[in-house]
C-alpha cells in the first residue's frame, strides 16, 4: 500500500498524507507535542496484575443441606402428583375434520360464486364467508370452518332465492 504509513513510521506518524498531498507536515495526527516518541504508551509497568497469591480461595459456606436431606446431596427427582395429559372430548373445535367437510366446502365455493350472478350482495357475502371456512379448515380449526359453511350456505340459498324470484318477476313484468 503506497502513501500509508504506519503509525510512528518516517515524519513523525500517522498515516500519511492525504492522496494528491497537503496537509500537515507529518501526517494526521501524530503524538501531541512533548509526548515519548513511539506512540500514546502501553501497559503500565508490571501488567496488569493477576489473582491474588494463593488464588481467591474457597466460595463462602452456604446454608447447607435442609434437615432430612440423604447425605451426599442427592435430592432426587422431581415430586410425583401433577394433572397428566389433556384428554380429548373438549376445547376449540380442534381434531379430525368431520365426515366430508372438505368437499362440502369445495361444492358449496362453487354455488357461491355462481350465486354472485343472481343476488351480488348476497354472492360476494357468500364468497367471503365460504374463504373463512377454507381458512378455518387449513389452520385446523373444524369447528370455525363448519360455523363459516353454514353461514355461507345460507347467504348462498338467499342469493339464488332472490335471483329466481327477480327473474320471475321481470319474466311476469314483461308481458
Amino acid at each position: 500500500m503506497e502513501g500509508i504509513q504506519a503509525y510512528g513510521g518516517g515524519g513523525g506518524g500517522g498515516w500519511g498524507p492525504p492522496p494528491g498531498g497537503g496537509g500537515p507536515p507529518g501526517g494526521y495526527g501524530g503524538p501531541p507535542p512533548g509526548a515519548p516518541p513511539g506512540g500514546f504508551g502501553g501497559p503500565p509497568p508490571g501488567g496488569y496484575g493477576g489473582p491474588p497469591p494463593g488464588g481467591y480461595g474457597a466460595p463462602p459456606g452456604g446454608y447447607g443441606p435442609p434437615p432430612g436431606a440423604p447425605p451426599g446431596g442427592n435430592w432426587g427427582g422431581p415430586p410425583g402428583g401433577g394433572y397428566g395429559p389433556p384428554q380429548g372430548g373438549f376445547g376449540g373445535g380442534y381434531g379430525p375434520p368431520p365426515g366430508d367437510l372438505q368437499s362440502q366446502i369445495s361444492t358449496w365455493f362453487v354455488l357461491s360464486i355462481i350465486s354472485i350472478f343472481c343476488c351480488l350482495f348476497g354472492g360476494i357475502f357468500s364468497v367471503v364467508k365460504m374463504s373463512q371456512a377454507k381458512s378455518a379448515l387449513a389452520q385446523g380449526n373444524y369447528a370455525l370452518a363448519q360455523a363459516n359453511l353454514s353461514s355461507a350456505k345460507t347467504w348462498t340459498i338467499i342469493s339464488f332465492v332472490i335471483g329466481i324470484l327477480g327473474t320471475i318477476g321481470r319474466v311476469a313484468a314483461s308481458r
